[in-house]
């Protein structure tokens, strides 16, 4: 009865906290300039943030979805946690990327559907519009990491061996992709990695056009 109550409250107020827990992901490493500080303290903090965060999400009943959730959200604090033991290894390292970029995908495909089936536009609407578009963002990111770790090289100016700098290059990298701003000092060198990044060029125009669309025909239709 009290997890009901708990979840009860992450579902009511889902798009505000996972607004807050994205944002500390993403941009709260601008306060902690050490890499290893970071990876160690502070990203599983971050991650178990996301992990309550995205439980909210799950507003469905069905044992299915109950269970999923559960497992999602385990995996995704425990993946910081075992980071910081099987880094070098390359199979977790892939299998940690993988996983991100499904978790990722499974978020942003919910709170796309939950934004584009409200009847009416409140403002919770609005900053899950905005929820839509960071988590557009992280999947961006494995996919550009997933890129560069099994074919080195894919993106010029990264650095080379330090997964941690590598990951908050390709966050950087990611945003200047969908905000197609292309100021060029990282730039992909491959058909695969070039194909990727016009692709998330393409669906972040996609997103902004079709959520805003979303919205205005939402609030007209009201008034």
């Amino acid at each position: 009865m009290k997890r009901e109550r708990i979840h009860g409250k992450l579902s009511t107020y889902r798009f505000e906290f996972l607004l807050a827990a994205l944002t500390l992901l993403i941009f709260d490493k601008i306060f902690f300039p050490s890499n290893d500080f970071f990876i160690r303290y502070v990203w599983p903090i971050n991650m178990i943030i996301i992990a309550l965060a995205s439980f909210g999400i799950f507003v469905e009943r069905e044992l299915w979805v109950k269970r999923l959730r559960i497992v999602f959200s385990n995996i995704a604090i425990l993946m910081p946690f075992a980071f910081l033991y099987f880094s070098t290894n390359f199979w977790f390292v892939s299998f940690l990327v993988a996983f991100y970029i499904v978790f990722y995908i499974f978020i942003l495909v919910k709170v796309f559907r939950q934004i584009t089936m409200a009847k009416e536009v409140r403002f919770n609407v609005v900053i899950g519009s905005f929820c839509g578009y960071l988590l557009l963002s992280m999947v961006a990111l494995f996919s550009y990491l997933a890129i560069e770790l099994n074919y080195p090289d894919s993106f010029r100016n990264i650095s080379k061996g330090n997964l941690p700098a590598i990951y908050n290059e390709l966050s950087y990298f990611s945003f200047i992709t969908l905000t197609s701003i292309g100021f060029g000092d990282i730039y992909p060198t491959t058909d695969m990695s070039r194909l990727t990044v016009a692709f998330f060029g393409m669906l972040g125009q996609f997103y902004m056009v079709a959520v805003i669309g979303i919205i205005i025909s939402r609030f007209t239709s009201n008034h």
